[in-house]
């Protein structure tokens, strides 16, 4: 019988490890894919075991250190320090990190398959016909889970309480190092502090009636979200690319000192100055390469959704950058499947456990912005803020989310009444410029109510003055 040789990227080790060497700050990004097992070649296990080690001490990542680290040996003609000159030299580009982290790994779990398949074919051979074979059967089972659940994400692999543990306790010492937060930022102080941020795995809602906010909190957050280096997926089921960019350009411009550039009027343009263009293209530049990237096909559904997430998560990838956020606005125009075909429960529900599953195997956020029921309105008054007995369509709603949160502004209703008495004019003045953010729902922390400024004209939504 011919001998098979292993599969191997050798190619794909010397890449990895040169883009390391010509990038250090991309070694964090590479140990999530790959682990020193996964090399074939010894020296290569040995160097990236050596950059790993020095990465956790704090110490920079070199040649030198890499060096002094493993040793020096002759490779075939050529010392360590040869080497390692070689594959800095020859690394190209660290744009495609990922595809040598891959590669890599693959070729490690297709060695691992060969290697449990050949182990099965010569223990099974080895044994009597009396003996029994589930052990031996069990015992590869477990070896093949083992490389079916390597592709997984590390928050849904299973795991010991132990190492969950150890895990969290991990999490709080480096939150406590630093500002708290266990997830992705909102990019509002009160909000991220109130939430500890959005979490991997979490399904957000934010709920509210028409003319609440929803697109204008949803825009804000994804652009705050985007400018500090967080992938953003905003699948726009409402709005064209170009008015959500009107928004996101009116929220950019708005500063407390400066005239408010409103989407509205950037959309007529004739009452913009050379000054107002100015400052437009100003905020383009600064924040234009910003990781989000824009879905404005309408009719889709949540099983199109998930597959496009999973696209523009490899899009980001290869720019560097990591989907952390999927926005999606909104609930109500998410096309449902056949299978519940009428029943708008059943289609509610089925679209929203999607969505927790995929969030869960994706390892990001997902923020759902969807319409709260005419309940509110029928209400008096004094007693339209949003509650859970609000959520339209389903209860499933409220299950499947990890956090709710309702919107409600005043002004809005307030401005829309006739005959306002003196009083109610001087409360429209206060506020005019005000929503507040219900959390009513919070697997992980407690409710409470947020008030914030918001100017609705300018898509602006931040922590008032203090």
């Amino acid at each position: 019988m011919s001998v098979v040789e292993l599969p191997h990227s050798i190619d794909s080790e010397m890449a990895l490890i040169g883009a390391v060497l010509v990038q250090p700050d991309v070694l964090e990004r590479a140990m999530d894919l790959v682990t020193v097992d996964d090399f074939v070649e010894p020296i290569h296990a040995r160097i990236w075991e050596a950059m790993c080690s020095a990465s956790a001490r704090g110490d920079s990542i070199n040649a030198r250190l890499v060096r002094e680290a493993i040793g020096n040996h002759d490779l075939g003609g050529a010392s360590v320090a040869q080497y390692l000159e070689r594959l800095y030299s020859e690394a190209s580009t660290v744009a495609n990190l990922s595809g040598y982290a891959r590669a890599v790994r693959h070729a490690a779990q297709l060695r691992r398959l060969m290697q449990t398949g050949q182990e099965l074919i010569s223990r099974a051979a080895s044994v009597s016909v009396m003996d029994d074979p589930a052990p031996i059967a069990a015992e590869a089972i477990e070896q093949l889970d083992i490389v079916s659940s390597a592709s997984l994400a590390n928050h849904v692999r299973r795991v010991s309480l132990g190492d969950a543990m150890a895990d969290a306790i991990a999490a709080s010492e480096q939150a406590r190092g630093g500002n708290g937060l266990r997830g992705v930022p909102y990019g509002i102080p009160s909000l991220d502090r109130s939430t500890l941020g959005m979490r991997p795995g979490q399904l957000i809602i934010i709920a509210g009636r028409p003319g609440m906010g929803k697109s204008t909190v949803g825009v804000s957050i994804a652009m705050k979200t985007a400018a500090r280096g967080y992938g953003v997926y905003f699948v726009s089921l409402e709005m064209v690319a170009q008015e959500l960019a009107e928004r996101a350009l009116a929220s950019l411009c708005w500063s407390a000192g400066a005239e408010p550039i409103t989407y509205q009027a950037i959309a007529e343009a004739t009452r913009l100055s050379d000054d107002d263009f100015a400052r437009l293209r100003r905020a383009q530049e600064k924040y234009g390469r910003d990781p989000i990237v824009i879905e404005q096909q309408s009719g889709l559904s949540v099983q199109q959704i998930i597959a496009r997430a999973r696209q523009v998560r490899t899009m980001l990838d290869k720019r560097g950058k990591q989907l952390s956020v999927i926005m999606i606005d909104h609930l109500g125009l998410i096309r449902p499947s056949q299978r519940y075909a009428g029943a708008r429960v059943q289609e509610v529900a089925e679209i929203t456990g999607a969505l927790k599953v995929a969030a869960k195997e994706l390892g990001v956020a997902i923020v759902l912005l969807c319409q709260l029921s005419r309940q509110t309105e029928q209400r008096s008054a004094s007693d339209r803020r949003p509650q859970l007995s609000d959520l339209r369509d389903s209860g499933a709603i409220e299950q499947d989310a990890d956090v709710v949160m309702g919107l409600y502004r005043e002004a809005y209703y307030l401005s829309r009444k006739g005959d306002l008495s003196d009083e109610e004019r001087e409360r429209l003045l206060e506020v005019q410029d005000r929503i507040e953010i219900e959390i009513l729902k919070q697997r992980q922390g407690p409710t409470r109510r947020l008030t914030l400024f918001c100017n609705v004209a300018c898509n602006v939504v931040e922590d008032l003055a203090q």
